[in-house]
């Protein structure tokens, strides 16, 4: 590509201004504020637009700073470069609230899609662009953007097609997906420890509980035991008075039967004295029978007496029967009428306590069930699992291939940066090479150094022989113009002369802006 003309419209304090450039090395001279960084920046924008960026970064953003100091509605300009053997035109207007980009084959005299542009780009974004072939300000440092674009530019065959796989941006999507299903493991995993802690304190409540029940229910059913032991002891004390009555009665039968018996003595000795014929047995006999007699009559008074006695008795244990079963019925009957609403209420607890104690039982095993079905719950943690082991597994892929792609092309790169820097430090310096890291290194006869080792001029001229070979890398098919602004600054005579000679027998097109002579004078030496 070649830069041919750009006209300025309305761009900065630039309105309607235009310059024309030529192949090889175009050096733009003036003081300060004389606007080659603005027309730097124009050129920029031409090819990738200018974007306003939001809140108090837009305050001093380049939108802010390129805006047309006149006409502010109007920011546009033109910009004509030359590719193969076409010319192409790029017509642009900046205006945030009226953006429009056009591209147009001025050889066919016909209209491209404004995503064409990037074809003549080689596929570079701005971060590549501004990492390679756009670079001033006193210094050709690079940022990690070179990195991205280098790297993308070796997986694409070093072709610089830049539109195939993004290995930086893929990357990035990979560690925030990483980071997005991690967070949402410990997420569930988090959810799940919650739900195990809340089931478990539910089902120690529950077993508190169902214990509590238990104590109480063993309390009611001892209570109602003894009340009902207090009901049957009651009865036995009833029991005991009826068998003292009856072994009064029986004393009574004794006394008869003592009765009985002297009658029958008294009759066995008559008997005996009629029927025998001795004086002395018959005189016996008669006094056997005359003392059972006696006896008789004795026991006779004695029995009328004891009858008496004993149907007095009988009238006054019958009376005293009555009314101890009078009492004991009405004792009863009072502990029944005292006792039966506590029973009742001890019944009703008593029921109220098993019931409870059944609920709380089945509620632990539905509980306790819930518990076992959590611990064997792990489908939504074993899925993410499985996208994270997708995730490190396509993140290791691409970090090997990105690994081994490096080392193909890292070489040829490497060779490259060398070779440029060892020509325009005039073979002082003679190895410098890119780690897979895109850490710079130094190597001198004595020892390898890193980049901030050597001087800053040095440091310089390392960082512009890495853009140029980068640049060539990902430019291989076509060449892009070479835009620097005070780039050579730090650079004494010697070093300057050499640069700018191995930009002269490049053949790239170079705008050079500056503020010091120095560079024409050189160049003057070096085409005469």
């Amino acid at each position: 590509m070649e830069i041919i003309e750009i006209r300025m419209d309305h761009f900065g304090k630039f309105n309607g201004q235009s310059m024309e450039f030529h192949p090889g090395i175009n050096v733009i001279y003036g003081d300060n504020e004389t606007g080659k960084s603005t027309m730097r920046s124009f050129i920029r924008g031409m090819f990738f637009g200018i974007d306003r960026m939001r809140g108090r970064a837009a305050q001093q953003d380049e939108y802010s700073l390129r805006q047309p100091w006149e006409n502010g509605s109007y920011f546009s300009g033109m910009l004509r470069f030359k590719s193969g053997d076409k010319i192409y035109r790029i017509e642009r207007n900046f205006e945030k609230h009226d953006k429009e980009v056009r591209l147009i084959c001025e050889t066919d005299s016909r209209e491209l899609e404004p995503e064409e542009l990037s074809d003549f780009l080689q596929g570079l974004d701005e971060t590549a662009f501004s990492n390679t072939v756009f670079f001033g300000g006193c210094s050709a440092e690079t940022d990690d953007g070179l990195a991205n674009a280098v790297r993308n530019g070796m997986i694409n065959g070093g072709s610089g097609d830049l539109s195939g796989i993004d290995a930086a941006a893929a990357m990035e999507e990979l560690k925030e997906e990483r980071k997005s299903l991690e967070r949402e493991k410990k997420k569930q995993v988090a959810a799940k420890i919650e739900k195990m802690q809340e089931i478990s304190m539910k089902i120690e409540y529950a077993q508190q509980e169902l214990e509590q029940l238990a104590a109480q229910e063993t309390k009611h059913r001892e209570r109602l035991k003894a009340m009902e032991e207090e009901i049957r002891e009651a009865g036995e004390l009833y029991g005991r008075d009826g068998e003292e009555a009856e072994e009064k009665a029986a004393g009574t039968m004794v006394w008869k039967i003592g009765k009985i018996s002297m009658a029958v003595i008294a009759a066995a000795a008559l008997v005996t004295a009629l029927a025998v014929s001795s004086l002395q047995v018959r005189i016996g006999a008669v006094a056997v029978i005359i003392l059972s007699c006696l006896g008789v009559q004795f026991f006779g008074v004695r029995d009328q007496k004891q009858k008496d006695i004993q149907r007095e008795e009988e009238a006054r244990l019958r009376e005293q029967r009555l009314r101890r079963e009078y009492e004991r019925q009405k004792a009863q009957y009072e502990r029944q009428q005292k006792n039966a609403p506590k029973k009742e209420r001890l019944l009703a607890n008593l029921e109220w306590t098993a019931n409870a104690r059944r609920e709380k039982q089945v509620m632990l095993e539905e509980l306790q069930e819930q518990q076992r079905a959590l611990k064997m719950q792990n489908g939504e943690v074993e899925a993410l699992d499985e996208k994270l082991s997708a995730v490190y597994l396509a993140m290791d892929t691409l970090s090997e291939v990105t690994a081994e792609i490096y080392q193909e092309y890292a070489q040829k790169l490497n060779a490259r940066i060398s070779e440029i820097l060892s020509v325009i430090t005039g073979g002082k310096y003679t190895g410098a090479y890119l780690d897979e890291n895109f850490h710079v290194r130094v190597s001198t006869p004595q020892k390898l150094l890193s980049i901030w080792q050597v001087s800053r001029g040095t440091m310089e001229q390392i960082y512009f022989a890495m853009r140029m070979a980068c640049a060539e890398f990902l430019n291989a098919e076509d060449t892009l113009p070479l835009i620097l602004d005070d780039a050579f600054i730090t650079y004494d005579d010697t070093r300057l002369e050499q640069t700018l000679r191995w930009l002269s027998q490049s053949g790239r097109q170079v705008l050079l802006f500056t503020c010091h002579r120095r560079e024409q004078e050189i160049l003057q030496r070096i085409y005469e």
